[in-house]
């Protein structure tokens, strides 16, 4: 009874980590296919998230692998293994190599797609800040252009610049500036001028800054997701191919000792 009841652990554990790896494959499947609801194909933005999250998500087959084939292994270390192991189609373990070798060229293909795209979208993104950029300066000289006619027509009204002063609570420098700008009016532009400048510099600063977090960006999301995808690749190749390649040569064994 007692060595019975020993020779079921082994037999048990290993229906449990078949179970589980089974059960993890799916998990990753069901996620797999998700990833194209909704599909949206000629999205860069869509395209640059489905390639993150297939790698992302690339080690949970392993997983889902390793478990299956502990699973096999734990079943020859206790001899509690099919006397007649299934063969072609019917073998779980050839599913899994055919599996493999299918993801392994997915993951392959996903590098040139990942990079091409995370480049499609930094330019896209490199144009939109251009863009915006060159609608604030835009509006700033708008902006400018609009306070100096403004304060040239009250420089020319003593009682409304009366006004403006006593409203204002002007400090003595400021009332000095404006004193300056009334007898000399070309002093006004060119304070306006300079203004215009210092703000466009810094309108100019934030769209490299922009610039450079956007290309700093797509480098490091080439590099992780492509360096991910590669080793993600050579590790379902590496199954598939040691599996599918030695099967025939099982055979052929069998038949030399016969």
């Amino acid at each position: 009874m007692k060595g019975t009841s020993q020779s079921k652990i082994p037999s048990q554990a290993a229906g449990f980590l078949k179970l589980a790896g089974v059960i993890l494959f799916f998990f990753a499947l069901i996620n797999y296919i998700l990833l194209f609801v909704p599909p949206n194909f000629g999205d860069v933005r869509w395209q640059l998230n489905f390639t993150t999250q297939m790698v992302e998500q690339g080690v949970i087959p392993i997983l889902a692998i390793a478990l299956m084939f502990c699973a096999y292994g734990l079943e020859e270390v206790a001899g509690v293994g099919p006397e007649k192991p299934k063969v072609g189609f019917n073998d779980l373990k050839f599913w899994v190599y055919l599996i493999s070798g299918f993801l392994g060229v997915i993951y392959l293909l996903l590098i040139p797609l990942h990079v091409s795209t995370a480049i499609a979208a930094s330019n896209q993104t490199i144009e939109k800040i251009n863009e915006d950029a060159a609608t604030a300066q835009a509006q700033l000289a708008e902006r400018l252009e609009q306070q100096q006619n403004q304060m040239a027509t009250l420089l020319q009204n003593s009682r409304r610049l009366e006004d403006y002063v006593r409203e204002q609570q002007l400090t003595e420098d400021q009332l000095t500036r404006l004193e300056q700008f009334r007898e000399n009016p070309k002093a006004l532009e060119l304070q306006t001028d300079a203004i215009g400048e210092q703000l466009k510099q810094e309108i100019e600063d934030r769209r490299l800054k922009a610039e450079q977090r956007s290309k700093l960006g797509t480098f490091k999301s080439g590099v992780r997701v492509g360096l991910g995808s590669l080793l993600l690749a050579s590790c379902y190749v590496t199954i598939g191919w040691s599996g599918l390649r030695n099967k025939p040569s099982r055979k052929k064994g069998v038949r030399g000792k016969n």
